[in-house]
């Protein structure tokens, strides 16, 4: 069963830590680089940091990059928006140029005709009937005489123009005669050849994003973006330009570049950065293959190099007759020394998934390595397997023979070489990431959650990461410890699915992880342990409401379930008819749920490019028949949502004040419910599991004061007790702790 990122309400581990004592707080330096209105046509957007110096090390450096919209609103169509990062080498270079022995205005001019005294222009006035004139601007003339100093004038000279003729006419405007102005000189422009010096200046693509079909989107929409540019940090020291290049032939965004640097150590110095294959280059093309542009380069590796690997960001743009580059799966293939050792498809197979739906335009078509909205994920290909420290290495790069009779697709490759250090820890792991909980927007189809928390974990260590404990929770509440176990290399990642915990309204809403004892031994470094991330919590939905599902034309392609915390299916339908309403009424226990709506044809409910006409999903109360969340219908591939059911918010309490105690709190053999004869009626006593399994129930009669449950056979952790009657029910959150 397809399962997304979900957590059960209730807490469910045995530890509880609390993480002050561990978290470690690494200066992070925040450096604004651009902020600029990008407009058409196509151009560059240039701005200045000043970063720390050489001798400040980076843990991590990360690009904050933020799309917005103009006053003027977003541009409706994707483009491509490229950065670069433009290095001066502080090498001097130049070109050969011709000098002009004068300019006018500042400006070449073939020839100058000219007189030493002012000219003027003569014309008709309409008002005295009679012919004027009016004087002409002086020419600023700079004189270059001296061809062993080119760029030095030799005379500057405030002359007018001559050469022309001046008309003059009768009352009626008639021309009845001219006079020649003539020049007291000319000038005949001639050239001195000379090598024009300049600083040398090296531009890296850092990173790559496309904007969306963002014609529905309001003129204060922006959208976050970050990249991770560890791989540069040796370029991010002292003052750095970055370039943001706009492709876009239609205004327009805004655009704002904000650099994360954190400072530490990272698990092995990226120390150089080389330029491979960069530029746009015909795909298809019978005269024009791509194979003259992706050419074998034969290089030198370094010997200070103890890794090296190959960044690629790729996308392929453009529509010929069989609709590719852009909608065309083609392998890319890296060979070292002539031997192939990558070659995955250019593509991307989950724009359905887009965390910005509902674009004006095509946002869900997979494309070649790109979707509109989303930032461009490069390509790392580890060579340090392959190559030899002080050899010289073949490296190329290769794409699927395909030739087009039209032409019109192109790729556009962005290619680093980074060399890399010695690994700095023996046994180190870090917390790289944290997907859910998290109110990063980019996440969003994976969030709010009530089910298993979603982290990203780093072998920094040069030894193999076989085992971690990772500890979790809310900051300032109850924590947990995981201990994980795999087979992770160094410097490779890897998703943790972590079991639930419970995440309430706290006021903070903070998550933290940190990690530690990576292979039962210490860890050589602290400061990548910790992370904490801001998050929202579920919503809090009635035990009893109605699912309703209108299908469009194509019924049969959508599916959905409704699973709990301990991920049994409540509820699955699938096989709809076309164009029909379907009502599901479910009655929900206590604890936390996950709903999720699939459709085949990865196109929603409603996608203005197809036929298939439009459907519509909500949950509705019973009664008054009121939806409570109408679900958005272009939503792609699929929809979901994680929601409580009367847990801990005393939804559905009893009808009467009955304020019933339970204690202690934390109980360990016994639990005693006080308060019962409040109410003259029987009442059931129910008590659920972290998972929302029942595991206790009794009903106890009229006129009982106190009723003990022995705590013998319960394990330890965070269970709900509901106390009911005919008229309604009360909810008590209890911690067993032996």
């Amino acid at each position: 069963m397809k399962k997304n990122i979900f957590i059960n309400l209730f807490l469910f581990t045995l530890l509880l830590i609390t993480l002050s004592a561990n978290a470690q707080s690494p200066d992070t330096i925040n450096i604004l680089t651009n902020q600029d209105t990008m407009t058409s046509p196509p151009r560059g957007y240039y701005g200045w940091g000043v970063f720390p110096a050489n001798n400040v090390s980076y843990r991590k450096a990360y690009l904050n990059f933020t799309l917005g919209c103009p006053d003027g609103g977003c541009s409706q169509w994707d483009y491509t928006v490229d950065i670069y990062l433009i290095q001066n080498t502080h090498h001097k270079d130049s070109t050969l140029v011709q000098g002009p022995s004068f300019t006018v205005n500042g400006n070449q001019m073939d020839s100058a005709k000219l007189k030493k005294h002012v000219t003027y222009k003569t014309y008709f006035d309409t008002n005295t009937h009679k012919t004027d004139s009016t004087a002409n601007t002086a020419y600023t003339i700079i004189q270059y005489k001296n061809c062993n100093k080119p760029t030095k004038p030799t005379d500057t000279l405030y002359w007018w123009v001559a050469g022309y003729y001046n008309s003059y006419y009768n009352a009626s405007g008639k021309k009845i005669d001219s006079i020649f102005v003539k020049p007291d000189t000319s000038m005949y422009l001639k050239f001195c050849p000379y090598y024009s010096v300049y600083d040398s200046t090296v531009s890296y693509e850092i990173a790559r994003m496309i904007t969306p079909y963002a014609g529905y989107y309001s003129k204060t929409w922006t959208n976050p973006y970050k990249f991770d540019v560890t791989d540069f940090s040796s370029l991010l020291h002292d003052s750095v330009e970055i370039e943001v290049f706009y492709s876009g032939w239609t205004n327009g965004f805004t655009a704002t570049c904000k650099f994360e640097l954190i400072t530490g150590t990272p698990d092995h110095n990226p120390y150089e950065v080389r330029n491979m294959w960069s530029g746009s280059f015909p795909y298809g093309s019978v005269g024009n293959p791509i194979s003259n542009y992706l050419t074998p380069a034969a290089i030198k590796i370094d010997t200070g190099a103890y890794g090296v690997r190959m960044r690629i960001l790729q996308t392929g743009h453009g529509e010929d007759a069989n609709n590719c580059t852009e909608f065309c799966e083609n392998q890319q293939h890296v060979f070292v020394n002539g031997v192939q050792r990558y070659s995955p498809y250019v593509w991307r197979e989950d724009c359905g998934l887009n965390a910005l739906m509902h674009q004006a335009g095509t946002w869900l078509y997979d494309r070649a390595n790109w979707c509109p909205g989303d930032l461009v994920i490069p390509y790392l290909d580890d060579l340090t397997p392959y190559i030899k420290r002080g050899s010289t290495d073949t490296l190329l790069i290769t794409m699927d023979p395909y030739t087009t009779p039209n032409g019109g697709s192109i790729y556009i490759f962005g290619t680093t070489l980074i060399y890399y250090g010695r690994p700095n820890f023996q046994l180190d792991a870090a917390v790289e990431d944290i997907i859910a909980p998290n109110l990063y927007a980019p996440y969003s189809r994976s969030n709010p959650i009530c089910g298993d928390p979603q982290i990203v974990i780093r072998n920094t260590g040069a030894d193999t990461l076989k085992s971690l404990n990772i500890t979790y929770g809310e900051v300032g509440g109850t924590h947990y410890t995981y201990a994980w176990n795999g087979n992770l290399p160094f410097d490779d990642t890897t998703l943790v699915s972590l079991p639930p915990v419970g995440l309430k309204e706290s006021g903070i809403n903070k998550f933290e992880v940190t990690v530690s004892k990576p292979n039962g031994g210490t860890d050589q470094y602290a400061d990548n342990n910790y992370m904490q991330v801001p998050y929202d919590t579920v919503p809090t939905y009635p035990s009893k409401f109605i699912i309703r599902l209108a299908t469009n034309l194509v019924g049969s392609q959508f599916s959905y379930f409704l699973e709990n915390a301990s991920g049994n299916i409540v509820l699955q339908k699938s096989n709809f008819n076309n164009s029909t309403t379907y009502r599901d009424t479910v009655n929900l226990p206590p604890g936390c749920y996950h709903f999720e709506l699939d459709a085949a044809q990865e196109q929603g409910l409603y996608f203005f490019a197809n036929n298939n006409g439009s459907g519509s999903l909500s949950f509705t109360k019973i009664s008054p028949p009121l939806s409570f969340n109408n679900f958005q219908s272009d939503f792609g591939t699929s929809i979901c949502q994680n929601f409580e059911v009367g847990i801990f918010t005393g939804e559905d309490n009893l009808k009467y004040a009955v304020d019933y105690s339970v204690y202690p709190n934390p109980a360990k053999d016994e639990l005693t419910i006080a308060g019962l004869n409040s109410s003259s009626k029987d009442k059931t006593v129910r008590i659920y599991s972290a998972l929302g399994a029942l595991v206790y129930e009794n009903t106890i009669g009229a006129g009982l004061e106190h009723y003990t449950i022995n705590l013998e056979n319960f394990a330890q952790g965070v269970y709900c007790t509901v106390i009911s009657n005919v008229d309604g029910q009360v909810v008590k959150k209890v911690l067993i702790a032996k």
